[in-house]
């Protein structure tokens, strides 16, 4: 049976729900703990067999501005490094609509990078350790290409542990503002303890206040001051939990229900228009 000559995927962005960051690695990475949770908000990606190169192509979507297509997109660099470990010469274009908010800390990149090493194993099987690619990649690699829906994660990400966390609604801002990893990491202020997942867990069932926490965050407000005020916002809607994910500068906070959610974004998208704002759930 022949292969297919293109696949659709679909990229989920994640939220962190907590992050702590313990010491700095000898390898120049960060030694970190964080629960990330995959969220409905995607991106999608169609590959097709073509041509002798590797394409990306933007097509549609929900945010404005542009995004690099050459070696400096995660995406380009996914596809090569599977065609290279499969020893493959062949051509892919791969047409993505981006919907995920650009360095927003959402995972959109490494999200898209994992959908196209699944993508490429679908229409050119080869004998490819994925996970270990993965790796090579970026941090959040390793969890994109699981279909776990959230994990704890150390190591400097790629060590993961399922966890099972309840259906939550959220609320996402994004002020527009990006921060890359790099720089957020840079920024950081102080080590952190553990996180201690059990009782992270424990507070989102019971459906209080969870107490997230960022080490993060603190750097990268203290570079980038609207956060606080995207923060300040997100609590004056009743919203629990108000938090900025992963390296920022995208927020994040619970709400009662779905149509707590959407509310709150519709009054908060109207108040703040310069701000992407929406209403997700994990899951």
């Amino acid at each position: 049976m022949s292969s297919p000559a293109a696949t659709e995927e679909l990229a989920r962005a994640k939220v962190n729900l907590g992050l702590s960051v313990l010491a700095r690695r000898g390898d120049g990475y960060h030694e970190i703990d964080t629960v990330m949770a995959r969220v409905a908000l995607h991106d999608s990606l169609v590959l097709v067999l073509e041509g002798g190169e590797v394409r990306l192509l933007l097509e549609g979507g929900d945010l404005p501005g542009t995004l690099p297509t050459g070696e400096d997109n995660l995406i380009v660099r996914a596809a090569r490094a599977y065609l290279r470990a499969a020893n493959l010469r062949a051509g892919v274009t791969v047409r993505l609509s981006k919907r995920i908010p650009v360095a927003a800390g959402l995972g959109g990149g490494s999200s898209d990078a994992a959908a196209t090493l699944r993508g490429l194993a679908r229409l050119l099987p080869a004998e490819v350790d994925l996970a270990a690619l993965a790796s090579t990649l970026g941090s959040d690699v390793p969890f994109f290409l699981t279909d776990l829906p959230a994990a704890l994660a150390r190591g400097r990400g790629e060590r993961l542990e399922p966890l099972t966390v309840p259906p939550l609604e959220l609320v996402l801002a994004f002020p527009g503002v990006p921060v890359s990893a790099t720089d957020a990491y840079a920024a950081l202020q102080s080590f952190t303890p553990r996180l201690k997942p059990d009782a992270l867990l424990a507070r989102l069932a019971q459906g209080g206040e969870p107490g997230l926490v960022n080490a993060l965050q603190p750097g990268v407000v203290r570079a980038h001051p609207v956060i606080r005020q995207v923060v300040r916002a997100l609590r004056s809607e009743g919203l629990r939990g108000a938090l900025m994910s992963g390296s920022g500068s995208c927020c994040l906070a619970l709400a009662r229900n779905r149509a707590a959610a959407e509310d709150a974004a519709a009054r908060l998208g109207s108040a703040h228009p310069d701000w992407t704002v929406l209403a997700t759930r994990t899951g």
